[in-house]
């Protein structure tokens, strides 16, 4: 249920991952990316075609690492991460139209004011907004 997604996110944010395998990860493919051109060098027939497989392994490689670093705290403030707020509002709208079909207006306003006193509403995305507004008009 609900209580075990939320201790699951909370020992994925409160359990450390691990420095030690960490640093010998990015030690490994730095050495990995600085060593691998000289494997080449036996090879000299076509340069050029070295050059760019030598860069594309490399942008690969360092992508990958960077996405690592990202995903590992996918809860903060940075424009790519999981924004808790926005879905905390989406539930909360459908929670109220939920209200609003079954019990009416007034008890859907008393549940929006409970939950967030109306503020959700100017945070909303524009197309669940759309689509919350169209569900609430029918």
């Amino acid at each position: 249920g609900i209580m075990n997604g939320y201790y699951g996110i909370r020992a994925f944010l409160t359990a450390p991952f691990p420095f030690p395998l960490v640093q010998m990860s990015r030690t490994f493919l730095f050495l990995y990316l600085f060593t691998m051109p000289f494997a080449f060098l036996a090879d000299v027939t076509n340069p050029i075609g070295h050059y760019i497989v030598i860069f594309f392994l490399t942008y690969g490689y360092l992508g990958i690492e960077f996405v690592a670093i990202e995903l590992d705290d996918p809860f903060g403030d940075d424009d790519n991460d999981f924004n808790n707020m926005r879905m905390c509002c989406i539930h909360f709208e459908e929670v109220y139209t939920t209200i609003l079909d079954i019990d009416g207006e007034e008890w859907a306003d008393k549940i929006r004011k409970r939950f967030d006193g109306g503020k959700c509403s100017e945070d909303l995305p524009k197309e669940a907004a759309s689509w919350l507004q169209q569900s609430v008009e029918v």
